[in-house]
């Protein structure tokens, strides 16, 4: 999976291990299946395939479709690309901490992929997405004007779908959104009924939490760079003869083991309310 920024241009990658001499790409929007892009020439390189995306408007999850024309025939690849709100932690900022600052021994791919890594889980322990982003949730309609959403800090809602059918422009603009007590509101009345209600929306953070760069670095580091110290050890004797007690995942409830992350954790889960 891409993780790209809303309005910021990005390259996408495709590795690939065969000869590729041509190949072209489709960008879909999951949610209502729209094609955003269809490309007619992607860059082709030794290892891999990529295309400059520009700055996207909105947040989405989209399907990517590689059509590929390589050594052993035609091939067709799809991953998935989602625009997100906001930047975790830059590349760059990143490789401010030693030895994150060597590209060659920790090239860009590395570092994105424990930065998405760590942005899933921060996302799934804190209960809202850190970055923001697009979600799709279904949900038991109960013939209320209001349901709960199982989303962390909801902010807009694109698409109500009930029973199958889509809410109309006009009774879609009377939906509205209590973002502390994570319900919508609608108008009029959710039919009853069990799975029938289909929310699509953008929900999470639209700029990053105070603290979240300085922790993901701190975190990112943590994951890719090896340590002489045994991930389970509690403590370590020092050459002062001295004993420095160390923080553990799952010790005293910590989630993780460095401390600004259980406190960004912490940080998103009060802000809309969640304990």
């Amino acid at each position: 999976m891409d993780r790209i920024v809303k309005g910021q241009s990005a390259t996408l990658r495709l590795p690939t291990s065969v000869k590729v001499t041509s190949g072209t790409l489709t960008l879909t929007r999951d949610r209502d299946a729209v094609k955003v892009l269809d490309v007619a020439a992607v860059t082709v390189e030794a290892s891999e395939v990529t295309y400059l995306l520009g700055p996207q408007t909105d947040e989405a999850n989209l399907v990517a479709v590689w059509t590929l024309t390589t050594e052993v025939g035609a091939q067709t690849f799809t991953n998935r690309v989602e625009v997100v709100s906001c930047e975790s932690v830059s590349v760059d900022e990143m490789r401010l901490r030693r030895p994150l600052d060597d590209p060659n021994r920790y090239p860009d791919r590395i570092l994105i992929s424990a930065r998405t890594q760590l942005e899933n889980e921060l996302s799934d322990r804190a209960g809202v997405k850190v970055n923001g982003g697009e979600f799709t949730v279904t949900i038991d309609g109960r013939g209320t004007s209001e349901l709960f959403l199982p989303v962390g800090k909801p902010r807009t809602i694109t698409k109500v779908t009930v029973d199958g059918v889509a809410l109309s422009s006009e009774d879609l603009a009377t939906v509205k959104i209590d973002v502390r007590q994570g319900i919508i509101i609608y108008a009029k009345k959710f039919a009853g009924g069990r799975m029938n209600v289909t929310v699509q929306g953008v929900s999470g953070f639209d700029q990053p939490i105070g603290g979240l760069s300085s922790a993901m670095g701190k975190g990112v580091r943590y994951m890719v760079v090896d340590s002489p110290t045994q991930d389970r050890a509690i403590s370590v004797s020092t050459s002062e003869g001295t004993t420095e007690n160390m923080m553990v995942a799952g010790l005293r409830g910590a989630i993780f083991a460095i401390p600004e992350l259980n406190m960004i954790v912490e940080s998103a889960r009060s802000t809309f309310g969640l304990a």
